[in-house]
């Protein structure tokens, strides 16, 4: 029996999105490859060993062989909706966007994410404006689709929420952007604003939100974007926290709220350093991302008969341990789960054994489909 082994390969090299490394093309491997090569000679559960010729690998003991191949792979996808608030008193942290913006996209490029940009906020006319600069804008702060589109449009310090509504299908072409999202991108939705004090129905953004676009935001139960506040919080305070920081004008509680219920983070309006402000907000779509790999969906691939293994460089394979979910990542470090069972759209990895992926150049992910591993801890 020739059972099919698919391999979705992935080598870390010096980026911290596993896969967005992989190979994009296919390569099959001959049929004369011998379980000997992957298996323990005992048709024993793992696959993995490094001697014995009569295992298979795929747990069953039937000494069978597993050809394989190298599966497509595809970096996770996430289209960032950056509105500002350009309101006279926001000259500064506006500067700080324009001058830090490109480093932000920069890193996440370094780090794989396939990403896009919308940035809603002045471009042109009167006022607090932004020019994008090179590379992300074209010359003279012009678009450069399918990565940036800037809808030029004044926002004020309390219309973060309803400049992001209004635009997304908006009669005026200029500044419709909803056509630009990706079906399958994970979306990223930034807010900054040093005020915000009548901001305070975040839950029916939400709710208006998720009706946009037949469910590319997702659902009340299964949200497909997060929401990350730059506002008046001040640092060291519990958020939602009334308390503002000492430049700003309100607190911008509904961002604060709003970040709570999308799992985004808060970031504090009134620091002086927009790289770090940045930086923070950059490594948290990083790491809410950096672990997915794409289910390999070749050959109509058996949830069941899925096994992860990582291969650091130089070092022997490890397979890991598949979990139900996220929440016995911490009993199994080296934990992997699928984000659905029974229709799986991806696989991730638990935190512990993603940040040690990352952490190590050259590391390899392997998804071995055809041979079937224990079932979930």
């Amino acid at each position: 029996m020739i059972v099919a082994r698919v391999l979705a390969t992935l080598t870390v090299s010096g980026c911290l999105l596993l896969a967005a490394c992989g190979s994009d093309s296919s390569t099959t491997f001959p049929d004369d490859v011998k379980a000997g090569d992957d298996g323990d000679g005992n048709g024993s559960s793992s696959g993995f060993g490094s001697s014995g010729n009569d295992g298979d690998g795929d747990g069953d003991g039937d000494g069978a062989t597993c050809a394989g191949s190298v599966a497509q792979t595809t970096k996770p996808k996430v289209d960032i909706i950056f509105t500002i608030d350009n309101s006279g008193s926001m000259n500064q942290e506006m500067a700080g966007v324009q001058t830090n913006i490109n480093n932000f996209v920069g890193k996440l490029g370094g780090s794989g994410l396939d990403y896009h940009v919308i940035l809603i906020v002045r471009k042109t006319g009167g006022g607090n404006k932004i020019c994008v600069p090179e590379p992300l804008a074209k010359p003279g702060c012009a678009d450069n689709p399918p990565i940036f589109r800037h809808i030029d449009r004044s926002v004020g310090s309390s219309d973060i929420f309803n400049s992001i509504l209004t635009t997304y299908d908006s009669t005026n072409a200029s500044l419709e952007w909803g056509k630009d999202l990706r079906d399958d991108a994970f979306k990223v939705v930034i807010g900054l604003s040093d005020d915000g004090r009548n901001e305070t129905n975040e839950t029916g953004f939400d709710a208006s939100l998720l009706a946009k676009g037949a469910g590319q935001f997702g659902t009340a139960d299964k949200r497909n974007y997060v929401f990350h506040g730059i506002c008046g919080w001040t640092e060291g305070t519990t958020a939602p926290s009334t308390t503002r920081c000492n430049t700003a004008d309100g607190p911008g509680v509904g961002y604060q709220r709003l970040a709570i219920l999308t799992g985004g983070l808060i970031e504090s309006v009134c620091k002086t350093d927009y790289s770090s402000v940045l930086d923070n907000i950059g490594k948290g779509i990083v790491d809410r991302l950096a672990c997915e790999l794409g289910y390999p969906t070749a050959e109509a691939a058996d949830p069941t008969k899925v096994q992860v293994r990582m291969t650091p460089a130089g070092k022997a394979a490890q397979t890991l341990v598949q979990v139900t979910d996220a929440s016995k990542c911490d009993a199994n470090p080296t934990g992997w789960y699928y984000d659905d069972p029974a229709k799986p759209a991806k696989i991730i990895l638990c935190k512990p054994i993603c940040d040690t992926a990352n952490s190590a150049q050259g590391t390899k992910i392997e998804a071995l489909v055809g041979c079937k591993g224990v079932g979930p801890k």
